[in-house]
């Protein structure tokens, strides 16, 4: 098919992919950032060691780094899908496209991190990085979710 050999398409993957793996690296963060938190608990109460919790705010901080990339990479991959759409078909695929819906929630989720100074939660390393991790559950709706059970243009269900 043309349209699946257009440059616009490899340019919107590349982008989309490289945002989910910055996304699934800032939640595999959270993850160690709480399984330190844990430790660093459990050190409390045995008289522990007090770099856990350096360890974790230095994790917030690449947490935080890491998600201007990768919010700017799923942004730029949706604008750009839109575009391979419009030169593809002569028009942007509808709004009500399952896909659209769901990169525009996962868009809008991980958006909602980038107000720490509005949202005051956000300041706390705990909580930033529980919601990172179900954020992440955001991306895999609309990576597997959409893909292998929801139907539709980017459904691969019925193949």
């Amino acid at each position: 098919m043309p349209v699946l050999v257009s440059p616009w398409l490899s340019i919107h993957v590349s982008l989309i992919m490289m945002s989910y793996a910055l996304l699934a690296f800032i939640m595999l963060n959270g993850i160690l950032a709480l399984c330190l938190r844990k430790k660093e608990t459990e050190n409390h109460i045995t008289g522990g060691d007090e770099r856990q919790d350096n360890r974790v705010e230095q994790l917030t901080l690449l947490s935080r780094l890491l998600l201007y990339p990768a919010t700017f990479f799923l942004g730029a991959g949706i604008f750009l899908g839109a575009v391979w759409a419009n030169v593809s078909w002569g028009r942007v695929l509808g709004m009500g496209t399952r896909k659209k819906v769901w990169a525009l929630i996962t868009f809008l989720v991980y958006g909602v991190a980038f107000h720490s100074q509005s949202l005051q939660i956000f300041r706390k390393p705990l909580f930033f990085h529980i919601y990172m991790i179900l954020a992440f559950l955001t991306v895999l709706m609309t990576y597997f979710g959409v893909n292998y059970v929801l139907g539709g243009i980017h459904s691969y269900a019925n193949s």
